[in-house]
């Protein structure tokens, strides 16, 4: 596992993926700048109370509480802009590093917009739901690790999957190997915490996700 991750690293970086991630970076941005404007101008329409320290002391805790909802947040916009990309980081892996097997099946951009969208709403809601337990030290760390290892685990490998079986195919294949995906998911999520490393994690999880699925399909091929 550490041996593909480590692959998936180097490929992430390399010259086949350098347009995609570099257009998956600039849209990236520029929705977090969105997000940050947003959020600037909902502080901006906070009432004031006329007395300085009270004024003060409600800017303070709001900005806080902003910055508190924002980085939970990061991660679901560059999975929402990258996820449009993956269908192709997935065949380009396909295709450079196993290219004597069978090629999978590409989804549509439509389908991939779907899919974005579906994994980009669980990843808030469930990243929300925790968000409480984000403010207790060393716990937000690995609860971060746990939660976001089986929900990526999950998406990138039965993006994977897909190309190549039907969606319940896909998801009792993933269940059956329930404990490598969530091992290669939990690399992704603590890929996911180095900061301006984790704007390039859902592309390293594809990656990654294709040397997890051929591995797990074919065994007798890296014995």
């Amino acid at each position: 596992m550490l041996s593909d991750a480590a692959r998936a690293l180097r490929e992430t970086f390399s010259a086949p993926y350098r347009r995609v991630m570099w257009l998956s970076l600039g849209l990236t941005l520029l929705v977090l700048a969105l997000l940050g404007a947003g959020l600037q101008w909902s502080l901006a329409a906070l009432p004031e109370f006329g007395i300085g320290w009270i004024d003060t002391v409600v800017s303070i805790a709001a900005r806080f509480l902003a910055v508190i909802v924002l980085i939970p947040l990061v991660h679901p916009a560059v999975s929402l802009v990258a996820g449009l990309f993956l269908e192709n980081v997935a065949a380009r892996t396909e295709e450079t590093a196993y290219p004597s097997d069978p090629p999978g099946s590409d989804q549509s951009f439509w389908q991939s917009l779907v899919i974005a969208l579906r994994f980009t709403a669980v990843l808030i809601a469930v990243n929300l739901l925790v968000l409480p337990f984000y403010l207790i030290p060393v716990v937000n760390i690995f609860l971060f690790w746990i939660v976001n290892g089986y929900l990526l685990g999950r998406e990138y490998f039965e993006l994977v999957a897909l190309r190549h079986m039907d969606p319940a195919a896909a998801t009792a294949f993933r269940r059956q190997h329930r404990g490598r995906v969530f091992a290669a998911g939990v690399i992704v999520a603590f890929f996911a915490t180095v900061p301006v490393l984790n704007l390039f994690a859902p592309l390293f999880g594809t990656i990654l996700m294709v040397h997890t699925y051929k591995k797990i399909a074919n065994p007798e091929g890296f014995a």
